[in-house]
């Protein structure tokens, strides 16, 4: 479909596919949490930073787990807000910051360990983004990231209604793995996290697969018929139908925890863009 023709995707379609994707990879919980402290090598009296923190999700598992200084950082002033509502609520000394991703607010080697939550993959520069973690972490520290990761199974033009509706880029493994050697992280290690998230979810015999109510459907064919009439409306549904099941079948997507060491040694200037 050109992309000129292109319908913006209905607010129920955009929470589904998140469902899809996002949700599965955080209904792991626990044992997710239990991977990320321990490849980070997470203890008391440590400091790290969550760089697209979102409400605060991961900070307050490792604030209240590992004992770690826990800071988070997200573009998102309301998740900000959210987060440190409930930081406060819960009595957890978190500290939290409104900023960019590709541009974070602190010193060069100042955290003993840093985390890239899925949210880096929609900063104007994923790159630098990336390199931005490795330059707030210490020489030797860990730089992990937790990020959404392409399989083969999904076509070019299926990929790019996936980028649309999520709002974020997922990156294939060794994009990722690039993009940490660029910025002078070494040691890089990838755990696939996939079929945590599919064991955790699917009962033997289940069916996955987040289904349209009449709303979503009522909301999908609106926006379409008012742009591109009746044709185009039954062509959204089915398109929306068929991502849906396309995101819900094994390895559409993976999910990879990658972790690697930053290089004590001094980095090459990474240009912006």
């Amino acid at each position: 479909m050109p992309e000129g023709n292109r319908t913006t995707p209905a607010p129920a379609v955009l929470r589904l596919v998140q469902m899809a994707i996002i949700d599965r990879w955080r209904a792991t919980g626990e044992d997710l949490y239990r991977e990320v402290a321990r490849l980070a090598d997470l203890e008391q009296g440590q400091d790290v930073v969550v760089s697209g923190c979102g409400r605060g999700v991961t900070t307050e598992w490792l604030a209240l787990r590992t004992g770690a200084s826990v800071t988070g950082v997200d573009p998102d002033d309301e998740d900000i807000t959210q987060a440190e509502e409930h930081a406060r609520e819960t009595g957890l000394g978190i500290s939290y910051q409104h900023s960019e991703l590709d541009d974070l607010p602190y010193e060069t080697g100042v955290f003993d360990a840093a985390i890239g939550e899925p949210e880096i993959a929609a900063a104007a520069s994923t790159g630098r983004a990336v390199a931005e973690l490795a330059r707030v972490t210490k020489p030797m520290g860990a730089v992990v990231l937790l990020q959404l990761t392409w399989s083969s199974d999904l076509s070019a033009s299926r990929r790019e209604l996936v980028v649309e509706r999520l709002g974020l880029r997922p990156r294939m493994v060794v994009e990722w793995k690039q993009m940490l050697r660029e910025a002078g992280v070494v040691d890089i290690q990838v755990k696939d996290w996939t079929n945590e998230c599919d064991d955790e979810l699917v009962p033997d015999g289940a069916d996955a697969s987040p289904r349209l109510n009449w709303q979503a459907k009522v909301q999908i064919m609106g926006r379409a018929l008012r742009r591109s009439g009746w044709a185009e409306a039954r062509q959204a549904l089915v398109r929306e139908t068929e991502l849906l099941r396309d995101l819900s079948r094994e390895r559409s997507m993976n999910f990879s925890i990658i972790k690697g060491v930053k290089w004590p040694h001094a980095m090459p200037a990474i240009a912006h863009g």
